[in-house]
């Protein structure tokens, strides 16, 4: 009876090793191809923003700043009247050319689209300064702009036509 007991012990000690693949819980399984080609969420995010980084001829790192700064990187975020990665405000982005809802702004593709436009325009104000172009984001750029005598010269999302709406898969890489 001593030596069931044993035995049966000894099957279960086994047992716990294994998981449902029948091997140990600290082997890797292989990915497969297709696993690996789809992009994880900030993969995919990390890729738009260099989009529209070029779209605009901004520095990535500017739009990275102000999405750390605005939302941590979660797109649904909403604090009063500013919605999205980049925490924009809907008038805002009706000024950059948005003509949709406000909830609508929490689309990270329609952010960064009406939000990195407002941003380009903050940065060229700022006359290159990535600290500065990101207090006039937040704090808006309106009358430094008019003293600097740059009205005329800032441009809206629409402005920019096909790139600045252009889907992030038609900025990919061919394979």
């Amino acid at each position: 009876m001593t030596s069931m007991r044993i035995a049966a012990a000894f099957s279960l000690l086994v047992l716990c090793g294994c998981n449902a693949t029948g091997r140990p819980d600290y082997m890797a399984e292989a990915v497969s191809p297709e696993q690996s080609a789809t992009p994880s969420p900030h993969e995919a995010l990390d890729r738009r923003i260099s989009h529209y980084a070029r779209t605009y001829r901004i520095p990535e790192s500017l739009v990275h700043a102000v999405v750390q700064r605005e939302s941590k990187y979660n797109p649904e975020v909403k604090h009063g009247p500013f919605w999205g990665l980049m925490q924009i405000r809907h008038e805002t982005a009706r000024s950059m050319g948005y003509s949709g809802p406000a909830r609508g702004l929490l689309d990270p593709e329609t952010n960064l689209t009406y939000a990195t436009a407002y941003l380009a325009n903050a940065y060229r104000v700022a006359q290159g300064d990535e600290r500065r172009a990101i207090r006039l984001y937040a704090g808006g750029y309106y009358y430094e702009a008019k003293r600097q005598g740059l009205l005329g010269e800032l441009h809206s999302a629409n402005d920019f036509g096909e790139f600045a709406t252009a889907s992030v898969a038609d900025d990919a890489p061919a394979r």
